[in-house]
């Protein structure tokens, strides 16, 4: 069993409550260096020292590059605002297009590298455990897991129905139209699979007493310790903080 890093040995609710007061706080000063040069840094700079960087950098270039590259561009271009930066044909790339696509996109960058950081550093049944305790009803708490489990799933079921589609002599791999016929016959099994798996969880729920009344006990046992509690609140008021000197021209803010 490998090592737990420094991040990933910290209470689960207690990275998450951080991730989402960093989040707001880029909402709030919407500056983007905020996301850009702070909380990317910053995360990168964690996941190494948790021993997680390469699998986390995989995971935020993997998104970066679907979501993010696509508004960041729609931004810079169709806005156009401002002293004119560069220009072809009927790209026109504007100041105010540019100031607009950064502090957007630091928005979506800022909960994008520390949402991914918590679950990249957090076993998600741990994170599950640590939401029934505050209260939250069980079937709140499974629909959460069961959503961050879903695509994962289904992507792990879909490579092994592929690799027996292999294993009879069907042909998977080659230019996209082959890789397309391929694709469109594992859809049924993938689906069919999925539905069953509804079931067998069900069953396995219920002889767990998951619909029970009375107060429940974990199998898992996690403790938040003293640092766990204290630092979501140092963040949260060094945040404020931040949020006061950007707002306030007296403190030297906009």
């Amino acid at each position: 069993m490998s090592k737990k890093g420094i991040i990933s040995r910290m209470y689960p609710l207690a990275k998450l409550s951080i991730a989402l007061i960093l989040g707001t706080t880029s909402i709030i000063v919407q500056t983007w260096q905020f996301g850009y040069m702070f909380l990317l840094p910053l995360t990168m700079f964690l996941a190494l020292i948790d021993g997680r960087f390469w699998s986390y950098f995989k995971k935020v270039l993997s998104v970066s590059i679907i979501f993010f590259s696509f508004i960041f561009l729609i931004q810079a271009f169709l806005v156009p605002e401002g002293a004119v930066m560069w220009e072809w044909k009927f790209l026109v790339l504007t100041e105010g297009g540019l100031n607009n696509a950064l502090s957007i996109t630091s928005v979506i960058l800022s909960f994008l590298t520390t949402l991914l950081l918590v679950f990249e550093t957090t076993n998600i049944s741990d994170l599950m455990v640590s939401l029934q305790k505050t209260g939250m009803p069980n079937g709140a708490a499974y629909v959460f897991l069961a959503s961050l489990q879903m695509i994962p799933q289904m992507n792990k079921r879909s490579k092994v129905i592929m690799q027996a589609q292999r294993a009879r002599g069907i042909e998977t791999e080659g230019n996209l139209l082959v890789r397309i016929k391929a694709f469109v016959p594992t859809l049924s099994p993938l689906i069919i699979s999925s539905i069953t798996d509804i079931g067998d969880k069900a069953q396995t729920l219920e002889a767990r007493a998951f619909s029970a009344t009375c107060k429940n006990t974990f199998y898992r046992q996690i403790k938040a310790n003293t640092l766990d509690k204290i630092l979501p609140v140092v963040v949260g008021l060094l945040c404020i903080a931040y949020i006061v000197w950007t707002y306030v021209p007296a403190l030297g803010g906009m």
